[in-house]
């Protein structure tokens, strides 16, 4: 369901209010981020929320042992969500505690190979094409052993139009590098030499828009070892923490031409299971939420376990039709059940 179906439903809307207009943002930053981060709490004193969300708390929101999970999938596709066969570039679970007011953002790999709900045998980005969303969220819970919620579908056209809006946003690039085979949009069938083409980053803080801040999220083959997905993931999620610094900007939440874009965007890029009741109990959970201690976990096949290198790349792909695939080091997810409850729930 998204703010077109609300609409529908007679429920309220982000109009004319400033209230209802902070309500978006947090709609918006819920997705983005991945976590319901949405307003300094300086900025959230401009305004009174009371009487907006006198009738929801945070305790309406459906939760695990205190903790509130939203599965974030990113849409490889460029055009609108209602086409077909749309693989899920990007899979990030947030998960928000609701009495410790801490967020764990988890990346998974595309490349992860699963039997879905409906038994078929597949990468995990493509249960979304196959199935739905019902069986990603549940292939993802069983994956990570924890339950999912909520799910939001994002194409990633919201981040090039929000970046944008925002007038661009400031990254900490940590490791230049070069990818040469970036590849162009709408030259998918030309000859091999036409499609792609060389991007660059150098290392430190750049001012990024739209189109260079997907550039970086969404480049494959980068030097320097940042030429897989999971540097990819992390590069998703330093621009996200990068959009959320710029919304909080009062300059952003006082302007009504950039709510309106924002909005719009919003619309038609995001697809989630988040009724407007929920998205008015994140708010509430949001202020009190610690976003500068936010922990950030990458399940890959190159790090320690310690730090998430759970996963291992099968040298024989037979079984696999020759595909590169990533499976659990142990056979099961046991591992990453464990690995997954000390982030939520132990001390690291």
């Amino acid at each position: 369901m998204n703010f077109l179906d609300l609409k529908k439903q007679n429920m309220p809307q982000p109009k004319k209010s400033s209230r209802n207009k902070y309500l978006f943002i947090s709609a918006l930053m819920l997705v983005l981020l991945g976590a319901g981060i949405v307003f300094a709490k300086n900025a959230k004193a401009l305004f009174d929320p009371v009487s907006v969300v006198a009738n929801f708390t945070a305790a309406d929101l459906k939760e695990t042992d205190g903790r509130t999970n939203i599965l974030i999938l990113g849409s490889d596709h460029r055009d609108t969500l209602a086409n077909t066969g749309v693989l899920t570039d990007t899979m990030m679970v947030a998960s928000i505690g609701k009495t410790s007011n801490d967020v764990v953002l988890i990346s998974l790999p595309r490349d992860l190979w699963v039997t879905s709900p409906q038994g078929n045998h597949t990468k995990v980005n493509a249960i979304y094409e196959l199935e739905g969303a019902d069986s990603v969220v549940k292939e993802v819970s069983d994956v990570l052993g924890i339950p999912i919620h909520y799910y939001a579908l994002i194409n990633f056209n919201i981040f090039e139009e929000t970046i944008n809006t925002l007038g661009g946003v400031d990254v900490n690039v940590e490791t230049a590098f070069t990818d040469n085979q970036y590849p162009i949009e709408g030259k998918e069938n030309a000859p091999e030499e036409e499609r792609y083409q060389t991007i660059h980053f150098d290392a430190g803080i750049q001012k990024m828009d739209g189109p260079a801040a997907l550039k970086f999220v969404r480049s494959r083959h980068g030097d320097n070892g940042e030429g897989t997905d999971f540097a990819r993931a992390r590069r998703q999620q330093k621009v996200i923490m990068a959009i959320k610094d710029k919304m909080t900007n009062l300059d952003v939440l006082l302007n009504p031409t950039k709510l309106k874009d924002l909005y719009q965007s919003y619309s038609k890029n995001v697809d989630t299971s988040l009724t407007f009741a929920d998205i008015q109990a994140f708010y509430l959970l949001a202020k009190d939420l610690k976003i500068q201690s936010i922990k950030s976990v990458v399940l890959d096949d190159r790090s320690s376990a310690v730090d998430g290198g759970l996963l291992y790349a099968p040298t024989d792909t037979s079984l696999y039709g020759g595909a590169y695939v990533l499976l659990p080091k142990t056979g099961d997810y046991g591992q990453m059940h464990a690995y997954v409850q000390k982030y939520l729930f132990g001390s690291n």
